[in-house]
């Protein structure tokens, strides 16, 4: 995977705060340019490193560095976890003690390149967050080699305020008794992170960055939606992957809807109660690989073991009940129920469609193991509902819950939770107004075998912000992209996970040449039967088509349509 567009030119000290100035203050300014930045001049080792030093204490709003020490560069072959040499800050906000009388603080970690692009980089989380992760400034897909730091960008991460604790079950979630942490965690972490990230960074290069990008997968797109449409002063470049940008509506479909309607088919495990990880064994799972793949396979022309044609693929889960005399290939008369019910997505009793249906994929098979659903039912009822349920038993929750009213507490507030789990978690609005008037570039991108979040809801949601502006001004700073057989932010073994979403973010951002087909290769590491096979991803809403000659292998006889 290349990046040599983020390679830095070296220029003489003197002209550096003029062309500075040219390229544009991105994420403070207006962002209307497509200057490329100019990249600093790096200082010596020993003036670097002194500088760096010299943050250690450095106020910031609301805290403080905390720790600023000279890291070298790693050694060895060059892979995604590698890092050249660089000033490793780590600083905390908003220490205080929760209602739960435990301590607080929103953490960050900021790494500041030595040879840097003038670029920043917010790296989102992942999970419910509660770890400050590695600030290398991950990219996105699978088998990426490089990183952001690698390549020149200052590089941020944050804790979003709380920590995981270890020890007590589900500790994970236990933040979730505290209203400020759920808040932090939800949408009051990017602002005061990004400023005082911006805060250091001007203190360090002696100038603020010129362009400024946000990438997230997962709950980290969540979070990238949500700068787009609540902070769109910050960034220029946003990609939110496979975002949970509904994710509380998502935890309830992924841990009481699909727990519920699992437990009518699943064997009893060894505590009494239906083990809904086995709701159909590996032969079951083949069957609805198999119909899926019968059925949409060659939509795109091309009989290649992968569901490219996603729009046209609607199999009906009903007819893959056996039937008199037939018993291959098929599914009992209540398995296929249960898959069609899994399909359709959950609603509440008077048919409200809580969050989305699942795309027809092969990989989507894998659904009917319940993989999310601890992390789901930890979220619903810990920080999402008001109130929340604190449970040490997840999975009995799951089971019990009432869909109507577990869904009703995800827009309730109360005296002490005064913003619900929808205001301060989702990011759902069209309105993108202020991003799109400082020509500020939405990327989104999805997997049709996500196991966690629906292309589907993002199908409806591009609609949306497509009713707003009209499809051809919200294919000027907005675009969408769904990879046929990707997983959960990457792998997956029915499609092509590896891309450069980057380049193509910066080629938009800075050059001005909007994406509109990215090309992926797949890997042996995601478990394909083609490693090497490449396809185009397409802008939504086309396709990629088999151009009906040529190798099956090789994107270059695709088209998008």
């Amino acid at each position: 995977m290349s990046h040599a567009v983020f390679r830095p030119a070296f220029i003489p000290l003197s002209l550096l705060a003029a062309l500075a100035l040219q390229a544009c203050g991105g994420g403070g300014g207006s962002g209307s340019t497509t200057t490329a930045p100019v990249a600093a001049v790096p200082l010596s080792v020993e003036a670097f490193t002194a500088a760096c030093v010299a943050l250690n204490g450095v106020a910031v709003d609301g805290g403080a560095v905390t720790e600023a020490t000279y890291t070298p560069a790693s050694t060895g072959d060059v892979t995604a976890a590698s890092v050249p040499q660089h000033c490793l800050v780590r600083g905390a906000m908003n220490k205080r003690t929760g209602i739960d009388g435990k301590p607080y603080a929103l953490r960050f970690e900021l790494r500041l390149p030595r040879t840097w692009n003038s670029r920043f980089y917010y790296q989102g989380g992942s999970g419910v967050d509660g770890t400050l992760f590695t600030a290398v400034g991950t990219y996105g897909g699978g088998g990426t080699t490089r990183n952001a730091l690698l390549d020149g960008f200052a590089v941020v991460t944050t804790d979003s305020g709380h920590v995981a604790e270890v020890g007590p079950a589900n500790g994970s979630f236990l933040f979730g008794a505290d209203p400020q942490a759920r808040y932090e965690y939800g949408d009051q972490q990017i602002q005061p992170v990004t400023g005082a990230a911006k805060s250091v960074i001007g203190r360090m290069y002696g100038t603020p960055p010129a362009k400024s990008y946000f990438f997230g997968c997962s709950n980290g797109g969540r979070q990238a939606m949500i700068a787009a449409q609540r902070y769109p002063e910050l960034f220029d470049g946003i990609i939110a992957a496979a975002p949970g940008f509904r994710l509380t509506q998502a935890s309830i479909q992924g841990a009481p809807y699909q727990a519920q309607i699992a437990a009518a088919v699943a064997p009893l495990g060894a505590d009494g109660r239906p083990d809904i990880t086995k709701t159909l064994s590996p032969d079951e799972q083949a069957v609805v690989r198999s119909r899926i793949l019968g059925a949409c396979d060659a939509l795109d022309g091309a009989v290649d073991g992968m569901v490219s044609k996603m729009s046209a693929c609607l199999p009906d889960p009903l007819t893959w009940a056996c039937s008199a005399g037939n018993t291959t290939n098929c599914l009992s008369t209540a398995k296929a129920d249960y898959v069609k019910k899994l399909f359709d997505g959950a609603k509440t009793s008077s048919g409200e469609q809580i969050y989305a249906p699942w795309p027809f994929d092969p990989g989507m098979a894998a659904q009917t193991s319940n993989p999310f659903l601890t992390i789901f039912a930890g979220e619903a009822s810990h920080i999402y509902t008001t109130p929340p349920t604190i449970t040490t038993d997840l999975v009995g929750y799951s089971l019990t819950a009432n869909i109507d009213l577990e869904y009703a507490k995800l827009s309730a507030t109360n005296t002490t939770f005064v913003r619900s789990g929808n205001s301060f978690t989702n990011a759902e609005s069209p309105n993108m107004d202020a991003f799109r008037a400082r020509n500020g570039k939405l990327m989104i991108y999805n997997g049709s075998a996500d196991l966690a979040f629906s292309i589907r809801d993002v199908e409806t949601y591009y609609k949306s912000v497509q009713g707003r502006y009209g499809a051809e001004q919200t294919a000027n700073f907005a675009r969408a992209f769904f990879i046929p057989g990707m997983a959960h932010c990457s792998g997956g073994s029915y499609g092509t996970d590896q891309f450069d979403a980057m380049t193509a973010m910066v080629d938009w951002v800075e050059k001005g040449t909007a994406p509109d087909v990215m090309i992926s290769t797949a890997r042996a590491a995601a478990g394909v039967a083609w490693p090497g096979r490449t396809r185009p991803i397409c802008a939504y809403p086309k396709e990629a088509i088999y151009k009906g000659s040529g190798s099956i292998e090789d994107a270059a006889n695709f088209s998008c349509q």
